[in-house]
């Protein structure tokens, strides 16, 4: 069965769809005879034709099926997946585009000349790119907390050190990936794949897997990776221990990237060299992980990207040539977040994920720090991604999403958040004054978007996106690295 995308749509249908003729479409992929018969795509269509919709079934390498709902413009403004207990029917999809189409009437302007122009295939080199600029998104009413309408890059500070550096905005995805906001992300990394005993890989959900993919058509130069590991994730010793085993690691990472049309994958070993999470390890695994990248370079070839979730602390990159598997991937994702971890008594209420170091701070132990340390190894800066955590920490016992600490802990119930100026840090204390958690929100990550900028780091991301519903923080992270002043004037609301 043939795997047409959405390009394939536009190709074919760019001079048909005329908005005075068919002002929206419907496309449905992944449908399967037994799902839905002859009759009922029959029925469909003529339900949609006869409120001037276009329906248009495609044949996709999926078997999960999914509706996407087109405004006359070509702009995916609905996905939805139905089921055999919740079945999209006719009705719905002309009842939610009604309701999309009276919004755009009331409350949005359009761009006049988005619709002389087809968005463009999703980019098929191994950089990560900006959001497009002909994708039509609903203007913010100016009394409402607004974000940048879309990504120009043209707002990024210019460090005369790098003037050519672009840098990138993306988040990790455990679970539904229905709340990811893909015109905030120049990338999304699905988490996890796990390396079987027969060295297949298995993912917590691939219907979670195939959304997250299908969040393309909505921003098409979104780059969609996922990642095989994360803690106490067993497999890699023995994937990285001979060359046909490494080359059997890359066969199958191939696999899943030509199954669900990915952009690439990332490697999240936690740790090379090391059983502290409880997984196998090998003083040979500091030399195998570079040969294991280099095999699953050669197989992915160079347009695919790969990136390598790892740590900056001394004890990490004693374990791993930073300078040799500098060569194969296109980014390290620093985990520079969970510094506290592993503390209990008084190392636990310390900052978490603190830029720079303070009196609340782990000694030697900072964002700042890791940074320097993977420069110093080899690492080049345009290649590190700084991690953000979505959630809080106090040591070893309690963690806490933004989510939740949006809803009962900021400055209420008792709780205060208070700024360590130091450490770039914010942090909450309880109604007696004792540090509480360590957490991050919009001021922090503004000034590490700073310093991003200052020393020609390529990008941010966070771990995880469904710790933010609201999107808060990825927000303010999209205006960090692509608008600072944005969220300057943002903070200054707050703070003012």
């Amino acid at each position: 069965m043939k795997n047409y995308s959405l390009e394939h749509f536009f190709r074919q249908n760019k001079h048909t769809l005329d908005p005075k003729e068919l002002a929206w479409s419907v496309v449905l992929t992944g449908f399967e005879q037994n799902n839905y018969p002859a009759r009922s795509l029959a029925t469909y269509n003529k339900a949609l034709f006869e409120h001037n919709i276009r329906f248009l079934p495609l044949e996709s390498n999926t078997t999960e099926p999914s509706f996407f709902i087109l405004d006359p413009y070509n702009s995916v403004r609905a996905i939805l997946y139905p089921t055999l207990i919740e079945p999209i029917e006719p009705q719905d999809l002309i009842n939610i585009i009604q309701l999309l189409s009276h919004e755009d009437n009331s409350k949005t302007t359009v761009n006049p000349d988005a619709s002389k122009e087809t968005p463009p295939a999703p980019n098929a080199s191994n950089e990560i790119t900006a959001a497009p600029k002909n994708i039509v998104i609903p203007e913010v009413p100016s009394d409402n907390a607004s974000r940048t309408e879309i990504h120009y890059l043209d707002n990024q500070p210019i460090n005369i050190n790098c003037p050519s550096l672009k840098r990138v905005v993306g988040e990790y995805v455990l679970g539904d990936p229905s709340n990811v906001d893909a015109i905030l992300l120049d990338f999304a990394i699905y988490a996890f794949a796990l390396i079987k005993p027969t060295g297949e890989f298995e993912v917590y959900s691939k219907r979670h897997l195939q959304q997250l993919s299908d969040l393309r058509f909505a921003n098409p130069n979104l780059k969609i990776l996922l990642a095989v590991g994360g803690w106490a994730a067993e497999g890699f010793s023995d994937a990285a221990l001979t060359p046909s085993s490494r080359f059997d690691f890359a066969r199958e990472a191939q696999k899943w990237v030509n199954e669900y049309n990915l952009d690439g994958i990332d490697l999240d070993w936690e740790y090379p060299g090391s059983s502290v999470s409880g997984i196998k390890s090998r003083p040979q695994d500091t030399e195998n992980f570079t040969f294991l990248l280099d095999s699953l370079r050669q197989v992915l070839g160079p347009n695919k990207i790969i990136t390598v979730a790892g740590s900056g602390s001394r004890e990490y990159i004693s374990k791993v040539q930073i300078s040799k598997i500098a060569e194969f991937i296109n980014y390290f994702n620093i985990m520079s977040y969970d510094f506290t971890a592993g503390e209990t008594g008084a190392g636990a209420v310390k900052h978490q994920s603190n830029l720079f170091e303070s009196n609340l701070s782990l000694r030697g132990i900072s964002t700042n720090a890791y940074v320097t340390n993977l420069i110093n190894a080899g690492m080049p800066p345009e290649k590190l991604l700084m991690g953000v955590p979505f959630y809080g920490r106090r040591g070893a016992t309690s963690t806490k999403t933004y989510d939740e600490i949006r809803g009962f802990y900021l400055n209420k119930n008792g709780y205060a958040v208070k700024w360590d100026d130091q450490a770039k840090s914010p942090y909450i204390i309880d109604a007696n004054g004792n540090f509480a958690f360590s957490f991050d929100n919009e001021l922090s990550i503004y000034f590490k978007g700073q310093y991003i900028f200052d020393k020609c780091l390529g990008g941010m991301f966070s771990w995880q996106s469904n710790f933010d519903n609201s999107n808060l923080l990825s927000s303010a992270m999209y205006n960090a690295v692509n608008d600072p002043r944005q969220l300057e004037a943002i903070l200054k609301t707050y703070y003012a």
